[in-house]
């Protein structure tokens, strides 16, 4: 009996002075970003998702008692893809906006796509059924329209690139070009260069 008691008092001296474990109080999302990487903008992060993507910062809030390890991971993800957008913004007005205008774009897609797999679920009342198929109807309508809106706009950016990149190919082509119209004269100068000898 003595081996009991001296078993729980370590823990009841814990209880009393409020620092037992299973009283903790959750980390803030705040919290949660400074600690996974250090030296974020935890508020700039939440402020971003909270205005274009609120349904991914609703998902951590919802997964993080569940899967702690996980949220940690799709936290970074998030800080990370913040810092990828933000990069931008300054410097590139046009690919900031882009950027940003897909995350909202993609918020519409999931927030859809959940929506038409919860009208997925028959009901039993016919009248109700009815309403849930337009409601169906209208979801799926609605996100075919979103997901080619943001496939053209994925492929006119994708256009865009490839049209730069050849237009770099094309400038390094005419570079290459150059160089061996001009190797005598190139070569020439680097022996003089290394050697100080006139030739």
């Amino acid at each position: 009996m003595s081996k009991q008691i001296l078993t729980y008092i370590p823990l009841f001296f814990l209880l009393l002075l409020g620092q037992s474990v299973f009283c903790a109080e959750p980390e803030t999302l705040e919290a949660a970003f400074k600690r996974v990487r250090p030296g974020s903008e935890p508020q700039a992060i939440i402020g971003f998702f909270k205005t274009n993507a609120p349904d991914l910062l609703d998902e951590i809030q919802a997964k993080r008692k569940d899967f702690p390890d996980a949220m940690d991971i799709f936290i970074a993800q998030l800080a990370d893809r913040f810092a990828e957008i933000d990069a931008y913004r300054g410097e590139d007005q046009a690919t900031y906006d882009r950027l940003v205008r897909q995350e909202r774009q993609q918020c519409q897609v999931r927030k859809l796509a959940r929506e038409i797999q919860r009208l997925g679920k028959p009901v039993e009342d016919k009248d109700a059924d009815a309403q849930r198929q337009q409601d169906l109807a209208k979801a799926k309508t609605e996100l075919k329209v979103v997901l080619e809106t943001v496939f053209d706009e994925s492929q006119q950016q994708q256009l865009i690139e490839l049209n730069r990149l050849e237009s770099e190919v094309r400038d390094l082509r005419r570079l290459a070009n150059d160089r061996a119209a001009n190797k005598d004269f190139i070569l020439k100068q680097r022996f003089e260069a290394l050697t100080g000898l006139k030739e």
